[in-house]
């Protein structure tokens, strides 16, 4: 039943992926090949590539048929995980710029966000080494209690938190002053999103005593959390297309 439910959300998740993914590589804007992805569009497709890419070798089959391949038990774990975590990069440095957070992108661009994702994706790494899984476990939920799992999610969380908290400032503000409603609302999305996402991390420790049976539960938190800040960029697309109120956008979070 809670694979059933988790197949689920994830099916939901990469619609909302995907059909991001594709409305930003298909643009009439958006540059052919790779100088795609040096515009701010390429950016997002990047991360909705990786972030369904994360979700999807996560599910239960194709976790199985990869786990045959991959040279580590429970290998695919790990390029779920290190994907999930470059997607939200991605999405960091897409948002700080988006938003002028001279702050924000302290955090995530140059030395010090490769340095934060290198020891993030280290730490996932090593933990995943000194834990005891020999069979396939999509998510490692298998082995939930073990200590080494315990601190392979919570370094994941704790990234994540640490790209989205600075964001927090400049979403609120936005999602007040927005000149277009559409605007306000995508911001307030986003917000909502990262702020369950942020919520999840600090609630790590309740995760740990509620039991694995407990881990789908806050899986799906993430998940919702995911689904509101995919909204809100389509709520940012659709107010620019149709200049909603027809006022300029302070900031350029739908993208030529």
């Amino acid at each position: 039943m809670n694979d059933s439910v988790y197949v689920i959300s994830v099916s939901l998740m990469l619609i909302l992926l995907g059909g991001l993914t594709f409305h930003r590589l298909t643009s009439k804007t958006t540059p052919e090949g790779a100088r795609a992805l040096l515009r701010p569009s390429g950016r997002l497709a990047l991360m909705g590539i990786l972030l369904t890419t994360a979700y999807v070798v996560s599910l239960p089959g194709i976790y199985a048929m990869l786990e045959a391949i991959v040279p580590i038990s429970n290998g695919t774990d790990f390029i779920a995980k290190v994907c999930a975590m470059t997607a939200v990069a991605f999405l960091g440095v897409h948002l700080a710029i988006a938003y002028n957070s001279e702050t924000a992108l302290g955090w995530i661009v140059g030395l010090r966000g490769a340095v934060a994702l290198g020891i993030a994706a280290l730490g996932v790494f090593i933990t995943l080494i000194a834990a005891d899984t020999p069979e396939a476990s999509p998510r490692l939920v298998a082995y939930a209690d073990q200590p080494a799992v315990e601190v392979n999610q919570w370094i994941v969380l704790a990234y994540t938190a640490y790209i989205l908290g600075p964001l927090l400032s400049p979403l609120f503000r936005d999602s007040r002053s927005n000149p277009l409603r559409f605007g306000r609302l995508a911001s307030r999305l986003i917000f909502i999103g990262f702020a369950l996402s942020i919520g999840r991390t600090l609630a790590y420790p309740l995760e740990l005593h509620a039991g694995p049976e407990a881990f789908y539960v806050f899986e799906l938190v993430t998940h919702v959390s995911t689904a509101c800040v995919v909204l809100g960029l389509w709520a940012f697309a659709f107010a620019r297309k149709n200049q909603l109120a027809r006022k300029k956008l302070d900031i350029d979070l739908s993208i030529k």
